[in-house]
């Protein structure tokens, strides 16, 4: 990026490049407004000619008055899995986990800004949450302020009507960008939404699903460039499958396929399996005519999509992919058995690709076709969701905490893992931050994945595959009266609104 001498020119266009987390395909957002400096500003020239993402967001105003004091009052937060999201264990900040540590501090900077406290009030399992603030909100009692939990199982506790319009609350404002844009257009219905993804839902970037690839193999098997291949546009289905659909080698000699082999790619029929229905741009629902979130997955080319994905599992040589208990893709790839496989963001994180002794890159999922413009990524649905209770009280108090707390992580935890927990410290090369800038930016929240609770077709592909089924008229026939049943109940949640 050209230097220039103006401070807010840089800062506009190097916000503009750099706010990935959290977005989806729509590329237009608000340039946030830049605080004006009340201090020497050398470092932060310096910082923001150097591109420090941290410097940069931290001199980004977040559009709270700064004269908010709650006098102590307590911020409630549901989670799930220990409230991890949350709050990290007291126990395991400042021993070395970034995020962790990142999250704790977003934590106190929220309490310090706004003389309040954020505590988590329950943590458990995704039924056990559901089971909880369905319980509470449907008896009416003012037990929590705030919920960030499991994107499916809350998609479904949509139906029950239990969740307040995040329109209606306060200094609440979707246009930054620390709140995803899909929120604005894809998850909002009729000036309505009810479940929000911001930075706070780290998750959103962990569980975002990519292609990791051994370079040491592909280079001894003459794959080329693929990152050249990415970055030019042309990572398609038919490129990426031409490359490894005939590298097989039965390396324990047992005469048949096994998890002892070699193969080409090994992609178990798993969560990852859906994120080929985003990639290839068939979302679940789109909004007709007026507006309104329509089923719109029976595509011209969904038949075929089914088909390739079904013969990408079971017809094809250079691909290994098992039911059974021994076939672990992932291992298999870290024992060097396989050339490409599934990953989601955070397995870049963790010890396996941390020690993994070859070099390795990421990719993004193909494109269908040629015709196709753009990647697209699927976020797994592990990732999280925020709403708040209809039984929730002060809502300025709930607007202006939420909000902090998303510009905080915005600022802190969301660098720490895109800029220095990924791009940093665990990808190995220069061309994999420029695929991950893919990625981020090209994530795909559908409202049909969002509030499927898996009721709908956002798992059609993992069912389908898994039943060794390719027949995706005969599946539709059979779940779309289901899947119409429990949209029309979403949607009657809204109109009601």
């Amino acid at each position: 990026m050209k230097r220039i001498l103006s401070l807010v020119l840089t800062l506009v266009m190097l916000l503009s490049c750099m706010t990935l987390v959290l977005t989806s395909c729509e590329k237009e957002e608000t340039t946030p407004t830049v605080k004006n400096p009340t201090n020497d500003n050398t470092d932060m020239d310096s910082a923001l000619e150097a591109g420090d993402i941290f410097a940069i967001r931290a001199a980004t105003d977040d559009g709270l008055d700064d004269d908010w004091d709650f006098e102590g009052k307590t911020l409630r937060v549901v989670c799930h899995n220990d409230g991890y999201e949350m709050f990290p264990a007291e126990a395991d900040i400042n021993k070395g986990d970034l995020v962790k540590d990142a999250k704790a501090a977003r934590n106190e900077a929220v309490e310090a800004k706004l003389n309040c406290n954020v505590e988590l009030t329950y943590a458990g399992g995704i039924n056990e949450v559901a089971a909880y603030v369905q319980k509470a909100v449907l008896s009416g009692t003012d037990e929590f302020d705030l919920i960030v939990n499991h994107v499916l199982t809350t998609g479904g506790m949509v139906t029950k009507n239990l969740f307040l319009n995040w329109y209606d609350v306060p200094h609440i404002d979707f246009s930054k960008p620390w709140w995803a844009a899909t929120t604005a257009t894809e998850l909002t219905y009729d000036g309505k939404c009810l479940l929000a993804i911001s930075d706070i839902n780290a998750t959103a970037i962990t569980c975002c699903c990519v292609i990791a690839f051994n370079k040491n193999l592909a280079a001894a098997y003459d794959l080329g460039n693929l990152y050249d291949v990415v970055l030019d546009g042309d990572w398609t289905y038919d490129y990426f499958y031409d490359l490894i659909k005939d590298i097989y080698i039965d390396s324990d000699g047992s005469g048949t396929r096994s998890s002892g082999d070699f193969y080409g790619g090994t992609f178990v029929v798993s969560n990852a399996s859906n994120a080929w229905l985003w990639g290839f741009n068939n979302p679940v629902m789109a909004k007709d005519e007026d507006g309104v979130p329509t089923i719109a997955i029976k595509t011209d080319k969904i038949n075929n999509i089914m088909k390739t994905v079904y013969d990408f599992y079971y017809n094809t040589t250079g691909i290994g992919s098992s039911t059974d208990d021994g076939f672990d893709e992932f291992k298999m790839f870290l024992n060097k058995q396989s050339i490409m496989t599934p990953i989601y963001l955070g397995e870049v994180m963790a010890a396996g690709l941390r020690n993994f002794e070859d070099e390795y890159g990421i990719l993004p999922y193909p494109k269908w076709d040629e015709n196709q413009e753009e990647y697209y990524s699927h976020v797994y649905g592990e990732h999280t969701v925020s709403c708040i209770p209809k039984t929730a009280k002060d809502l300025e108090f709930i607007g202006v905490c939420t909000e902090a707390l998303a510009y905080e992580s915005w600022k802190t935890i969301t660098p720490t893992i895109y800029e220095t927990a990924l791009k940093t410290r665990y990808l190995r090369d220069s061309e994999s931050k420029e695929v991950l800038d893919i990625v981020l930016d090209n994530r795909y929240f559908d409202f049909g994945f969002v509030y499927d609770n898996w009721q709908g077709f956002g798992t059609v592909i993992l069912k389908m595959i898994e039943a060794q089924n390719e027949n995706f008229e005969s599946y539709y026939e059979k779940r779309y009266p289901k899947a119409k049943l429990h949209f029309r109940k979403i949607i009657r949640v809204y109109d009601r609104i």
